[in-house]
């Protein structure tokens, strides 16, 4: 972990307040003309410390804004870590039982908030910025400095409680004080004209011998590009997982249907059969009717003939 930079002195303190509130996509462009202004002023070092200022990802760049759109619910979580330390301290434990269930309770109203709007200044908040705002909240509450670090709205990265320390969402182990404000600092400002020896032109090194500044800058340029690379391909993560609880929320009712409709398909199949049972019995039924009535016919036409033959005999008798 490399030692942090002098604290800031008001005015760059402003600028780089200034730049944690700008709008992430225009974050590169805003740093890049203060440094100019701080340059332009007379500051080279604060115009060095302000071109230097990482891009935040967009879990932080969410994670500033709800600290700075809500600084007291955020100092009073914080304050929490501070009584939590003192009871562990005292080791007791019904009152450590207590705060933690008191974190929880103040984390997850933060955290509910964003989620329940679903959007910090008009950009769409993910799970996954959700789930990193909790564990940066959950580190300010654990650690003192990770506490002042995020108060202070300026983080680059999202912070987690490794156990061992504090990390940013990367994994690596996170600078908790380079950022904070002047006014918290613990060394005090020191104005660029007390370091003259500092400002040395770019002219003025060894033929062939590469400039710290222009290694820093290489360096920063190559973590915003990768950061911002990675924003990318979380948002399009994101997205995708979208799509596939879309689709998998699509395959579930489809999948319900298709049950329904075998249900259905089933009960019409034994209704058919039942049907097609009945008519089979009719018809037996019906032909043998037929054949009964044929039969009933066929004694009527013989009764009939029968009936004729007695009368004419009748008629015949009497005609004697």
């Amino acid at each position: 972990m490399t030692a942090p930079p002098e604290p800031l002195d008001a005015a760059v303190d402003a600028a780089v307040d200034a730049l944690y509130t700008q709008p992430l996509d225009g974050f590169v462009a805003a740093r890049d003309a203060a440094a100019r202004l701080a340059a332009d002023a007379g500051d080279a070092v604060g115009a060095q410390r302000i071109k230097r200022l990482p891009k935040p990802s967009v879990a932080a760049w969410v994670i500033n804004h709800v600290v700075r759109e809500r600084p007291d619910d955020v100092a009073a979580l914080t304050a929490v870590g501070d009584e939590l330390r003192a009871a562990t301290q005292d080791r007791d434990r019904a009152r450590i039982r207590a705060l933690d269930h008191l974190r929880k309770e103040r984390t997850e109203a933060l955290v509910g908030a964003v989620r329940q709007a679903g959007e910090v200044d008009g950009r769409p908040v993910s799970a996954a910025v959700l789930d990193r705002l909790t564990e940066t909240l959950t580190a300010a509450v654990m650690d003192a400095d990770a506490g002042a670090a995020v108060r202070a709205g300026r983080l680059a990265r999202g912070l987690q409680h490794a156990g061992f320390g504090i990390v940013d969402e990367l994994g690596e182990e996170a600078d908790l004080v380079a950022l904070r404000p002047a006014a918290t600092s613990e060394a005090p400002a020191k104005p660029a004209k007390e370091q003259p020896e500092q400002e040395q032109p770019e002219q003025e090194q060894p033929p062939g011998q590469e400039q710290p500044e222009d290694t820093a800058d290489a360096a920063e340029r190559a973590v915003e590009e990768t950061s911002a690379q990675v924003d990318r391909l979380e948002e399009r993560r994101d997205d995708v997982a979208d799509r596939l609880r879309t689709a998998e929320a699509a395959a579930d009712d489809a999948q319900d249907e298709a049950a329904r409709l075998d249900d259905e398909i089933t009960r019409l199949t034994e209704e058919r059969d039942a049907a097609h049972r009945t008519l089979d019995e009719a018809r037996t039924a019906a032909d043998a009717a037929r054949a009964d009535l044929a039969a009933v016919e066929q004694e009527l036409g013989d009764a009939e003939d029968r009936a004729a033959q007695a009368r004419r005999r009748r008629r015949a008798a009497r005609g004697k």
